[in-house]
């Protein structure tokens, strides 16, 4: 993330604006920074599943991370 990115999410979740919530302002850039670091460790997780068609731990932990998760990582299909 750079330090623009960073400047980015800090308007975004309107921390430049003196006053209003503080506590709702931290947590929408906290949110975002969150969500930002998430959308990268996805991407870095593509990459490396689509080097390797050996197995599939990298697409499942892409689902994992979305929430998309079933019991048995065995029986799971890629779904990138």
């Amino acid at each position: 993330m750079t330090r623009e990115d960073i400047i980015r999410m800090t308007r975004e979740a309107r921390l430049h604006v003196f006053g209003g919530d503080v506590i709702e302002a931290l947590e929408r850039f906290a949110a975002l920074v969150a969500a930002e670091k998430e959308k990268q460790i996805i991407d870095i997780l593509r990459r490396l599943q689509d080097r390797n068609d050996s197995h599939n731990y990298y697409a499942y932990a892409i689902n994992v991370i979305k929430g998309e998760t079933h019991e048995n990582p065995y029986l799971y299909t890629i779904r990138l």
